[in-house]
This record gives C-alpha cells, structure tokens and sequence, in this order.
C-alpha cells in the first residue's frame, strides 16, 4: 500500500513540469557531493604557481573546465568539495526548523489551554528579536565546523512562523466532526494525531522543509562570506568573499571565482523553489495548469 501511495506521489511530481526540473537538479548536485570530491580531490597548493592563478575556463584538464582560483587550483575542484557541506547544513537545518516548528505548533494546537499559552509565549518572544542577528552572534561565539552544530544554529528561530501556521490549522482541524467520532470512539490522542490530524498536514510541511532548506543556504554561505566561520578555500561563501576581495566586480581576472559559485548556488535555489511549487500545484487543484 505504502510502495503505492510512493509511486503515485512520484508520477505526480514527474508528471509536474517544475517538480521535475527541481528534483532532477537536485538530485544532480547530491551525486556531485556524493561523486565529486572523489574524481577531484582537493590538494592544498603550498607554492602557487602564478602562471595558473585567476585563468578563465581552460579546454584541459577537468579541474581547470571552470578556470582557477586564487592558489591556481581548479575552481570546479572547490566547487564539487564545497558541495557536501553546503548540502548538509542546508538540509539539517530545514530539516531541525520543520521538526520543531511542527512539534511546536501540533503540541500547543493540539493540547491547547496552559501548554498552549506557554508555546506560544515563547514563539512571540523569539519572533519579536532579529534572527539575523541573533544567528551572527551565536556564530561567532562558537565558531563551529560541525554540520550539525551549524544546522542547530541555523534553526534557533528559523521555526517560529511554521510553529503558529500549525497551531492554527491544528486548532480547525481538532474541532471536525470525525476528530470528535475518534475521541467518542475511544481511539488514544497518538493515533488521533499522526493517523487523522497530521496526514492533511504533510504537503504545507514538505513545502516547508524545502524552503526551510532554501533558507538555510543563504545562511550558511552568508556566514561563510562574512568571515564569521572557519573555513577552507572551497567553501563558497568564503569563494565569494575572496573574489570580491579580489575585484571581481570591477572585472579583474577574478570575475570566474566570483561568477560560478553565484552560479552554483542561484541554480540549487532555483531548483528547491520550483520543486516546492511543483508540489504546491500537485496537493493543491487551484494551482493546476
């Protein structure tokens, strides 16, 4: 039943025009993390050679299709190491702001009263302070290079809308005539919760995750960008960082360091975005063309 619900649900993506595209782009940077580092490791350069620094693509070798960096090693060898750890935080912490954000908001919709109040109270008070804000300070105290410490901090606020969009529908939902025959039926607030009130939950929290995981890009490369993490040359903030010291925008040689990371990062928003809307249009008949 299960192996069928699945298939169903991806004929329903293939079938949608952007789900597709988003998935398939998705799927193409994971076999990039997962392949990549290994045809093209990284070798720290410890005497740069200055005729390889800063070329624009070259036809010859395959580190060099994309030119070079500021060591002289090839930009898409930093682009494909860079890879893994983007996709890691990224996912971690869409993932931790959905799962707290989801927890919250069913907890407090679901159990209302003195639970709800207190939920909610916390929810307003961590709305009410700048997230960016809170983020960078955060980062900088800790300074971390453990995917999931980063995830973590990634998440600290990220769940906070999610949590009262939740609450909201869980309050509607929790009050329909056949949540009320379960109760009467005797059947326990587990079942009713995962089996009657989160099921027409699940495509808003999938959307969700994936701009959740969105999200998390921005934070994790700005932070790298800003200096605020340790880093290695292959990070693509810090890629940015380095070509804009570099005086990429003013068209110096830098400009291929500067443009495909920009690049590389547009592309993977882009896909998470129209596989979001492609999901969008499939649980929701409004939206299909």
């Amino acid at each position: 039943m299960k192996t069928a619900s699945i298939k169903r649900n991806f004929s329903l993506i293939w079938r949608s025009l952007p789900a597709r595209f988003g998935l398939l782009v998705i799927i193409a940077y994971v076999v990039m993390a997962a392949v990549g580092p290994v045809l093209l490791p990284y070798k720290p350069v410890s005497f740069p050679n200055q005729s390889e620094i800063l070329l624009p693509p070259q036809p010859w070798p395959p580190s060099m299709w994309l030119g070079t960096d500021m060591t002289g090693e090839g930009i898409l060898v930093d682009i494909v190491n860079g890879a893994p750890f983007v996709l890691e935080v990224s996912f971690l912490a869409g993932l931790f702001t959905t799962l707290i954000g989801l927890a919250v908001g069913v907890v407090a919709g679901y159990l209302g009263r003195y639970v709800d109040a207190v939920l909610m109270w916390i929810t307003d008070t961590l709305l009410t302070i700048p997230s960016l804000l809170l983020v960078v300070i955060i980062a900088t105290m800790i300074k971390t290079e453990n995917p999931l410490v980063l995830a973590g901090i990634l998440s600290i606020t990220g769940w906070t809308g999610l949590a009262r969009a939740v609450r909201s529908q869980v309050l509607a939902i929790k009050n329909l005539p056949y949540i009320e025959a379960a109760r009467v039926l005797g059947l326990g607030t587990g079942y009713i919760l995962f089996r009657e009130i989160l099921p027409p939950l699940m495509p808003y929290i999938w959307i969700n995750l994936i701009l959740n995981v969105e999200g998390a890009i921005y934070a994790a490369v700005g932070l790298y960008y800003l200096g605020l993490l340790p880093f290695k040359n292959y990070d693509w903030g810090a890629m940015i960082n380095f070509a804009l010291q570099l005086g990429a925008v003013y068209g110096t040689n830098a400009v291929w360091y500067l443009l495909f990371p920009v690049l590389f990062i547009s592309l993977y928003m882009v896909a998470l975005m129209e596989l979001a809307y492609g999901i969008e249009e499939i649980v929701n008949p409004r939206l299909r063309r």
